[in-house]
């Protein structure tokens, strides 16, 4: 069976084997008539081991894809705890930030520009590929660094297309010593269904000439990269503010029941009163999503008596915390709005077809002018389960 550390090694071989018909045609000189017969038969003989081994690893990259394909459809169907509303089904962290989306990215330009026997690039015809979405077992939060994404800290878990899960929209707790024989007090818990399906982000590029892609050194892999930093982008800015009309998420800012809370003296003082507030319904506080302007102004922020900064007290510029809490920055709050999440109260639900990237000559008068479009796109949708394990706050006086 094919796997990832063979094909490492056939492709370690091929490129050994070439590098050395290489040497042997550089050594035997420019006149390919004039080579001794040793010469010729030790070049033959290595261009020889070169193509069966571009075959093997043409065979088994087929095989790994078809792997791949196999265990995203297993966990499709996976078990009832996929499709219901338990977080054992979560997948891990979706990561399309830092390597994990340079190495999507990579895949996707490798499969739309494969080399040819020649070891030339090869455009494919328009079509598509699936690549499945990065998963993180652990946030980087889990691991000790700081987060480059809210994407990266949020439980993910695949879905069907339409599903329900449980909301807690009210807790009351009235757990109290009981005599023997009286009846047990009652807790709300405050369940409810809600019905949710997954929604589309996508985008395209600009036509891009066809000999630009072939001619260009890496230009797939610079287009696979903008178009997965524009879909993460939306899927953030969703994920916060989506109105939850048409086709947009249902961000978490918009969700009924959760809390506020209103600027108080300074940025400090209003971000650890959001602390509070959390914990007193019995939430912990897990992470900030901050605007990077908002950020600034807290690293900047002095004490009030020798004017020296906070840095080193509430707010841990190396680690990304601020109060001990780590902070995630967003381009996709509201202006003057910062959120204070507990974790385990929000998921992001994909699917498990992944991240399509598709490719047509077939847009408007692109085949005419050999010109062709990429398009990326995914399922997305937000699940808050507890709106009460999520503070909205205002960070500027109204």
């Amino acid at each position: 069976m094919m796997t990832k550390t063979k094909l490492a090694e056939l492709q370690k071989a091929a490129i050994a084997a070439t590098d050395t018909a290489r040497r042997i045609a550089e050594g035997a000189g420019p006149d390919h008539a004039a080579w001794d017969a040793k010469a010729r038969d030790e070049y033959d003989s290595e261009m020889t081991k070169a193509r069966g081994l571009l075959e093997q690893i043409k065979t088994g990259k087929r095989d790994l894809e078809i792997m791949d394909t196999a265990k995203g459809l297993a966990a499709d169907i996976g078990s009832p705890t996929r499709t219901g509303d338990h977080r054992s089904g979560s997948a891990g962290h979706i990561a399309l930030t830092g390597t994990s989306v340079k190495a999507m990215a990579h895949r996707i330009a490798e499969r739309m520009t494969p080399a040819d026997d020649m070891g030339r690039k090869a455009l494919l015809p328009a079509g598509s590929t699936v690549t499945t979405v990065p998963m993180l077992a652990e946030s980087p939060i889990a691991l000790g660094r700081p987060a480059l994404s809210l994407l990266d800290v949020l439980g993910a878990v695949q879905r069907a297309p339409k599903y329900t899960y449980l909301r807690q929209i009210t807790r009351t707790n009235n757990a109290a010593p009981v005599a023997q024989g009286e009846t047990k007090p009652t807790s709300v818990l405050g369940l409810e269904e809600i019905d949710a399906e997954l929604h589309v982000v996508a985008h395209m590029s600009e036509p891009i000439p066809k000999y630009w892609l072939e001619d260009t050194t890496a230009l797939e892999q610079f287009v696979a990269d903008e178009l997965l930093f524009g879909l993460r982008q939306a899927l953030e800015a969703q994920v916060i503010t989506g109105d939850g009309l048409g086709e947009n998420l249902t961000g978490m800012a918009n969700v009924s029941g959760i809390q506020t809370h209103a600027f108080a003296t300074d940025l400090l003082t209003t971000m650890r009163g959001a602390i509070t507030k959390l914990e007193t319904v019995g939430h912990e506080a897990g992470v900030f999503v901050l605007a990077p302007a908002d950020w600034e102004k807290l690293e900047l922020a002095r004490t009030d008596t020798a004017g020296q900064l906070e840095l080193g007290g509430p707010v841990d510029r190396a680690a990304r915390k601020l109060w001990s809490v780590p902070v995630v920055l967003s381009l996709g709050l509201p202006a003057s709005t910062a959120l204070l999440l507990d974790l385990t109260a929000v998921d992001l639900s994909t699917d498990s077809a992944g991240v399509e990237t598709k490719w047509s000559e077939n847009v408007s008068d692109d085949f005419s002018k050999n010109q062709l479009r990429a398009r990326v796109e995914g399922r997305f949708e937000v699940d808050v389960r507890q709106p009460l394990g999520v503070v909205k706050i205002a960070t500027a006086a109204a």
